[in-house]
């Protein structure tokens, strides 16, 4: 082959060009060429020196003006040196903690005494204050072995950069296997000082750290977040050896992971690196940004928690004064999860994370009035909403880990009321949905957007692949349903409103069609069939209706497992085949040490209910608090492999080895979206997660996507532009004043409620809340009338509402809860037994159609599915106007609903029936083919309409729509030319003047200066051929474009 297609031309000879000719770095060609010695090519008297000493020497002097020769001495011995002992880590740790903070060396004090002071080694500050020299052919010498580097990049002589290069036509992966393993067992001393490992042939590229697997080596393939994207070794160099990028990674995001007793060095990943910077130049910013940083979504298993982690470790470091990190999370386990990581990895210096955990609210008000560097909490900590703010002298910066699940809306109030100067940034790993004004309000828009489509594409995350195994339920054949049903009833005797609302939410769901006995085994027996057949795939996670179903599943599971290991028994002592016999072998040895669990959460009287149906929770309960389950299920080679939860675990918790999701539960919105994601974690050995889905989630799915908000950049969310302030405020006044009078017509006053105090108070609102529970219909019209408040309520700011106000929809709230509660615990467990065994007597399942092992049902891989380009365009068709009904009307409808669901009315034969219908449409292999091809095909229809501001000569979609705004017909080529540079210069004046202003759209002044902006631009802009008596009517287009897309960021 000619050498121009050789490794050492095409490949290494271009990448050393790129270093030096477009990044400013020194290249050397060392192969033949080098001459040792002091005043050598690099300056080392041996190919046994890796550190450049006489490079170092220099850039210790130039840094530190002030070092002596002795000093310098000891740098370079510290530098140089290492115990025997130590292993490449600990080397490498050690030589880190040198270059990023400085090497330690002894001064003498005028006294005689001596003290430790830091050299600097490198400037992270002035690029320019540093050598940087990438060396081609790069001898090193061990003690047995000699081997020769393609590329070692040098910042002052510390050898931060391998980069190890292959031909075009060569796997990138064989630079890991075959040549970098070989070089740390051979010269292990090059790497004491290496940051960045480097593989590629050219047109693919990796880069990771010393000690990762091949799967932890990633792609850097972006230089902006919304580049689409390139593989190639170009990028990669462009992106993190350029001088200030080079820098900036070593000093802000390499971290030591000190975790479970071992140490795992970790680069952050390119997502993480161009998102946390975008979030940096947010707080740089803060000045303009009224406490609102922005909401970081990046999918669930792309490094969330490191990311906070980088966010926290640089603001802390690259600003000036202390700010206090606040690390909110809404679960203790998660607070303790983050806290520990953070611990871990050293932010916390030599302080036990436990120091900076709030104990209680009073104690967070303690710590906020200091000034610690960090604080975790609880969300629900902020419980005082009358404290006195706290306004600090220094920064105070909160962090809300899953945003969208921790601002619930009072502790958010509490959270800005307690902090009004704090900057806040929201983390989440789901989409916003699209009527979460409360996440909008407290965080502004979107600062970084990491989705699911793109973390596959880039590896961060695997491809998940979808399965429906549902069976087929048949029509019941018995209409007498209806009389068993009604005897069951009546025999109970009277039942409260309590009861009967609870009984109604039953009967308005497909519960106990969906855990009848018949249609469980079956699913138990497919279940074993198809997580047996992937054994070898890893851990498997089973999602049941509720807790009881948990149990009664793995039950069920139990028997069909000795079952089929019976059958396997069977049938590794008739083959006849060595290699199979040796197969079925390690099979039957995995399923004899496989291991199941219950993980589902204590309730009060769980033993007892269990026990009404015929289960025992006490054994599965011992398990969970005597063993650390979730430590069991995490580690890969711990037998624990399958768990039944119905709600536990199924978000905030990553199991990188899990690899088959099974659903059997009905889940909407980001439950859905964050269950699924427990599969996409990138594991050694796995190349792909499973959802086997036996309930029908597609339709939820279709759903879920409608429901998330309204824009990429989380402008519109929650927040209807359409909405008029003034009506909204009589819209609440009318439901509050509905609401007294009901509670007054029947017997209570609110205002009691709101007066009372300590157990006055609490002994009133059991008052309010049994009055409430006079009659069905009471109960239901309250419900209606507080649902709806809180509904109104949301869209409203702090400032919008009165004091007397905010009593009065407290009380109503206080009130509403318990009757909440009061539902939730009322027993209504015997007649829910006996229904359900009623029901699975009539109900008869399709064997037939149940998933089979030779079925040729297609799997549809969910990760080709841009969820987030459909999740926008869903939400375009959504009606904007919130639809105000009149009250009564909406009473007088919701006492109809609930009549038709009452069940001493309910038709059960044919309530049923129209749930069995619903349930096996969505079992229709045809019907969920047609839903996965549809939602792809308009993927890339509306993936092609994404690029055409690239067409279109724009530099994004926001420019793009701007000109559309402006766009008329019979344009010619020089006016539409012209048009785009209006719109581009337009909408880049508007962000100019909104950074300046503060709410700039719900204030008189401020809308008036926008508008005045837009009139005076266009009136000079615009083409000729646009008559001045339309100038009006683009400027009130444009200025309802723009209030429409920036109201949430100010």
């Amino acid at each position: 082959m000619s050498t121009d297609y050789s490794e050492d031309r095409l490949i290494q000879n271009s990448a050393a060009d790129l270093l030096e000719n477009e990044l400013g770095w020194t290249s050397v060609y060392a192969y033949d060429r080098e001459v040792l010695g002091e005043n050598g090519t690099l300056g080392r008297t041996t190919y046994h020196e890796v550190l450049l000493a006489g490079r170092f020497r220099k850039a210790l002097v130039r840094l530190n003006p002030w070092i002596t020769d002795k000093q310098m001495a000891e740098a370079v011995e510290r530098m140089t040196e290492h115990m025997s002992s130590q292993t490449l880590m600990q080397i490498n740790e050690q030589k880190y903690q040198y270059i990023r903070e400085g090497i330690p060396v002894t001064r003498v004090k005028p006294d005689g005494t001596t003290e430790e002071i830091r050299a600097k080694v490198i400037d992270f500050d002035v690029v320019e204050q540093n050598d940087f020299l990438c060396v081609r052919e790069f001898w090193v010498y061990g003690a047995l072995y000699r081997r020769r580097a393609d590329i070692v990049g040098f910042v002052n002589g510390i050898p931060l950069l391998f980069i190890e290069l292959k031909n075009h036509d060569v796997e990138v992966e064989n630079a890991f296997h075959q040549n970098y393993r070989d070089y740390l067992d051979t010269v292990p001393r090059l790497f004491y000082y290496n940051a960045f490992i480097m593989f590629s042939n050219g047109l693919e590229a990796r880069v990771g750290t010393i000690d990762s697997k091949w799967e932890f080596f990633h792609e850097w393939k972006r230089l902006h977040e919304m580049d689409s994207g390139n593989i190639e070794l170009p990028t990669m160099l462009r992106g993190i050896c350029k001088k200030e990028n080079f820098l900036d990674l070593l000093e802000n995001y390499l971290l030591y992971d000190h975790s479970d007793g071992k140490t795992v060095k970790i680069l952050a990943r390119n997502h993480q690196y161009l998102g946390v910077n975008q979030a940096i130049e947010m707080y740089r910013k803060r000045e303009y940004m009224h406490g609102k940083l922005g909401v970081f979504w990046h999918t669930q298993g792309s490094g969330k928690s490191y990311s906070m982690l980088f966010l926290s470790r640089k603001i802390r470091r690259k600003f000036e004064g202390s700010p206090t990190i606040v690390v909110l999370t809404d679960r203790e386990e998660l607070n303790k999860q983050i806290s520990n990581t953070f611990e871990n990895c050293g932010v916390l210096g030599n302080v036990k994370a436990q120091k900076f955990i709030a104990r209680s609210g009073d104690d967070l008000i303690a710590k906020l009035k200091g000034n610690p560097s960090f604080i975790f909490s609880l969300i629900q900590k902020f419980n005082k909403p009358n404290a006195e703010p706290i306004y600090p002298d220094h920064d105070i910066i909160v962090i809300s880990d899953e945003a969208h699940r921790t601002q619930n809306g009072v502790f958010a109030e509490n959270l800005m009321h307690l902090l009004p100067t704090a900057n806040r940034i929201g983390f989440t790993g789901t989409p916003l949905l699209r009527d979460d004004n409360i996440t909008a309000r407290t965080f502004g828009g979107y600062v970084s957007i990491y989705d699911f489509k793109r973390a596959v594409d880039d590896k961060a995350t695997v491809p998940l692949y979808y399965e429906n195994r549902g069976e087929r339920l048949k029509d019941l054949k018995n209409p007498e349903i209806n009389e068993e049903i009604a005897a069951v009833l009546e025999q109970a005797g009277e039942i409260d409103a309590s009861q009967q609302a609870k009984l109604e939410r039953e009967f308005a769901k497909e519960v106990h069609l969906l855990t009848a006995p018949k249609r469980l085994k079956m699913i138990a027996q497919d279940f074993v069939r198809h997580y047996s057949d992937l054994w070898t795939s890893g851990k498997a996670m089973f999602v049941c209706y509720n807790k009881v179903t948990c149990v009664r599943m793995y039950n069920y599971v139990q028997t069909y497992w000795q079952k089929e290991i019976a059958a396997l028994q069977k049938q590794i002592d008739r083959c006849v085949y060595q290699q199979e016999v040796q197969e079925m072998k390690r099979k039957l040895e995995w399923m004899q040490q496989t291991e199941m669990a219950v993980v589902v959460s204590q309730e009060q009287n769980e033993i007892q209910t269990f026990r009404k149906w015929g289960l025992d929770i006490l054994p599965h309960r011992e398990k969970m608090e005597k063993r650390e389950l979730d430590k069991e299920f995490k580690s890969a080679d711990n037998p624990l492999r399958v768990v039944f939860v119905c709600a536990m675990w199924l978000t905030g918790f990553d199991v990188k080895t899990l690899s088959c999701l099974y659903i059997d539960k009905p889940m909407k919105a980001h439950t859905l979206m964050q269950t699924i994601a427990r599969a996409n974690r990138v594991a050694e050995g796995k190349e792909n997660g499973l959802v086997v889905d036996y309930i029908g989630i597609v339709k939820a799915l279709r759903q879920a996507l409608a429901d998330y908000t309204a824009s990429p950049d989380g402008i519109t969310a929650g927040k209807d532009p359409t909405i008029d302030k003034k009506e909204l405020i009589n819209r609440v006044l009318e439901i509050l004043s509905a609401t007294i009078a009901f509670l007054k017509e029947h017997g209570f006053e609110l205002q009691d409620l709101i007066d009372a105090e300590a157990f006055l108070k609490l002994e009133l609102l059991k008052t309010a809340a049994n009055a409430m529970c006079e009659t069905p219909e009471v109960r239901k019209s309250y419900c209606t009338l507080a649902t709806s408040l809180l509904k109104w309520w949301k869209f409203l700011t702090r400032d919008e509402v009165t004091l007397e106000m905010k009593q009065q929809k407290d009380a109503i709230e206080a009130i509403y809860k318990e009757l909440q509660r009061k539902r939730k615990h009322a027993d209504i467990t015997d007649l829910s037994v006996t229904i359900n065994e009623i029901i699975n007597e009539h109900l008869d399942i399709n064997p037939r159609n149940i998933a089979s092992d030779d079925d040729s049902s297609r799997r549809f891989d969910i990760s080709r599915i841009d969820f987030d380009l459909l999740r926008r365009e869903f939400a375009k068709k959504r009606e904007k106007n919130l639809i105000m009904k009149d009250i009564q009307d909406l009473l007088q409808e919701r006492i109809a609903q609930m009549l038709a669901i009452n069940p001493s009315r309910i038709n059960f034969y044919e309530k049923y029936q129209e749930i069995i219908h619903q349930y096996n449409e969505e079992q229709n292999r045809v019907s969920i083919e047609k839903t996965f091809e549809a939602l792809m095909h308009l993927t890339e229809e509306l993936s092609e309409e994404e690029k055409r501001y690239i067409r279109e000569g724009f530099d994004n979609d926001e420019q793009l729509s701007m000109y559309d705004v402006l766009m008329k017909d019979d344009l010619s080529k020089e006016d539409m030319k012209k048009l785009k540079k209006v719109a581009k210069d337009l909408l880049s004046k508007i962000k100019e003047i909104l950074k300046t202003m503060d709410h700039p759209f719900d204030k008189q002044e401020t809308k008036a200066a926008i508008v005045v902006t837009i009139r005076d631009m266009l009136w000079q802009e615009l083409p000729e051929s646009y008559p001045d008596e339309s100038i009006t009517y683009y400027r009130d287009a444009v200025y309802n474009f723009v209030s429409q897309r920036y109201s949430g960021i100010a």
